[in-house]
């Protein structure tokens, strides 16, 4: 017999979202009996109230909660208890679905009833090795060719962040309608990256020492005619993070509990901890440093801050 009352919660709403309706759809539902609601944007009291409402022209009907802050903020609100005691009692003709890309609040009075009355599900991560089966097979399900270098781009583009991901291959779709092809020329024009994904491949570049991938990433900001001086900064803050990881990592923190204390994805938080393992800490701050006084060195005209950065970046 199905639940009442679920939980669902992950790192990433896309993933949350298609979980969600996958159980929506096995349990035969009219679509016009499926209700959506956003705590963000709307009260705990309509939310109450249309979940004890009793449907008189259907059998059951569902309703879908985004944004249910309870489970990971301690707010005062007077009908927290009346929510907890829907979970003892809840509404026979109407199923319950929480979603949520936050971290649970395990102390919360609220999470603590949770656990004990209703079907709490775990949204795991796509595993990094299955994003690029999934790119092939979206595309070859409507008869698209893409080459392997093109998805190889795509992914770096995106930075395997799934909804990103998602959202471009709905753009790429369009755009090749006609020929159903997508080349490496294509994710090119197509997919542009934004500031902070650059700056996290040009860091783990750095890290690694891949010369080539620096200066393909570095000429890639330029010409979208980034400061070098932001760059710079950039550059500096994600070595720090590098560097409180390689200090989070010494004291016995897991990659699950790494991308909690950056408010990250889990695939991000891989590469800061495949980042802070391979190169020594010693080696990490002397980097540091040096951006430290390149800085000083522009900001006090000493030298000039695209060749004082380009600098730097070949002698990593």
């Amino acid at each position: 017999m199905p639940e009442l009352i679920y939980l669902f919660y992950g790192n990433d709403m896309f993933l949350v979202e298609n979980a969600v309706e996958s159980l929506v759809k096995t349990l035969d539902v009219d679509p016009f009996n499926v209700l959506s609601y956003d705590l963000s944007e709307q009260s705990m009291d309509q939310l109450l109230q249309e979940m004890n409402t009793i449907s008189f022209f259907a059998d059951k009907k569902i309703i879908k909660v985004k944004s249910p802050w309870f489970f990971h903020e301690d707010k005062q609100d007077d009908l927290i208890p009346d929510l907890m005691r829907y979970f003892h009692n809840p509404n026979e003709d109407t199923t319950v679905i929480f979603m949520t890309a936050k971290p649970l609040d395990q102390g919360l009075q609220v999470t603590k009833e949770a656990k004990k009355y209703i079907r709490i599900e775990q949204v795991s991560d796509m595993d990094k090795d299955a994003f690029k089966p999934y790119v092939k097979k979206e595309f070859e399900s409507i008869k698209y060719q893409i080459e392997d270098q093109a998805i190889n781009e795509l992914l770096e583009r995106t930075n395997y962040d799934i909804s990103l991901l998602n959202n471009e291959m709905a753009k790429l779709k369009l755009f090749a309608f006609d020929e159903k092809r997508i080349s490496l020329k294509d994710i090119k024009q197509l997919v542009s990256r934004n500031l902070e994904e650059n700056i996290f491949e040009l860091t783990n570049a750095v890290v690694s020492k891949h010369k080539k991938r620096i200066l393909e990433v570095y000429y890639d900001l330029l010409e979208k005619n980034e400061d070098p001086i932001r760059i710079l900064s950039s550059i500096s803050i994600k070595l720090k993070e590098t560097i409180q990881t390689r200090q989070l990592l010494d004291k016995g923190y897991t990659q699950d509990m790494i991308a909690s204390y950056f408010g990250v994805k889990s695939n991000k938080a891989y590469y800061m901890v495949k980042n802070a393992q391979q190169i020594k800490k010693s080696d990490l701050e002397s980097l540091y440093e040096r951006l430290s006084n390149l800085d000083y060195d522009i900001k006090s005209g000493r030298i000039d801050k695209k060749l004082g950065l380009e600098l730097f970046l070949l002698e990593v």
